[in-house]
């Protein structure tokens, strides 16, 4: 009687399914707005990655989170780091702080502008689009939407942060990203649940924008596409 002889090929694990979830980069999450931009983004079930200056002082942890050293005015500590995001959210200060510098003259300028223009090359080199910036209400032609003439003082008051404000949000409009441009008023620590008025060219005031609020309407533009291309003003 004939015999038949069989092999079979050992059994190969399936690759696991791909994460469907938003992975979001929080460029200034140590920030006050930035880690409740970093909170929301979590709250919502999306992958989320921190990326601040000094991750030893950073006390928040989650399964979703990864924590990432970055010296924003050092473009070689973004390289790689922005690959495989959908999203990057910045909120970036007008001070950010080169980590090896701290007693630079670069220290008191403003450094928005050049920091933006490294994430922004960033993310292009990591095949990134989708940008929402938290930019000023006094920048562009919000100057003249000010109630008694507050874009003007901030002008006066501040020049060289209005300046570097204004230069950084031309860096993103100028740029092929999928932005979307904020121009909050005053922002507060107050408690959230103010209610946000928020469209292009709107009258603006002091009146205080919660900063977790601000912080949970960049996370849901973050994959609104409705916004691409829109400078808004939060007031």
């Amino acid at each position: 009687m004939a015999t038949m002889t069989y092999r079979f090929a050992p059994r190969t694990p399936p690759s696991p399914a791909p994460d469907p979830r938003p992975r979001i980069a929080v460029i200034g999450a140590a920030g006050a707005t930035g880690q409740h931009a970093v909170r929301q983004a979590l709250a919502l079930g999306h992958r989320v990655t921190a990326l601040v200056a000094e991750p030893a002082l950073w006390a928040l942890a989650h399964d979703d989170l990864d924590v990432v050293r970055a010296d924003l005015l050092e473009p070689q500590s973004l390289r790689g780091v922005l690959e495989g995001h959908d999203a990057v959210l910045c909120l970036v200060g007008h001070k950010p702080e080169p980590l090896n510098q701290r007693e630079s003259p670069q220290r008191g300028a403003p450094q928005a502008a050049l920091a933006t223009r490294h994430i922004v090359a960033a993310m292009s080199e990591a095949g990134v689009s989708r940008l929402v910036l938290m930019g000023a209400a006094g920048v562009g032609n919000s100057v003249a939407a000010g109630a008694l003439g507050l874009g003007r003082w901030l002008h006066w008051l501040l020049p060289d942060v209005m300046a570097d404000k204004e230069r950084q949000e031309a860096l993103v409009r100028g740029s092929a990203l999928h932005w979307t441009v904020l121009r909050p008023a005053r922002l507060s620590h107050a408690p959230s649940g103010a209610d946000l008025h928020v469209g292009e060219n709107l009258r603006w005031g002091w009146r205080g924008i919660p900063r977790e609020d601000l912080a949970a309407l960049m996370v849901r533009l973050a994959t609104d596409s409705a916004s691409i291309g829109k400078v808004l003003t939060v007031a």
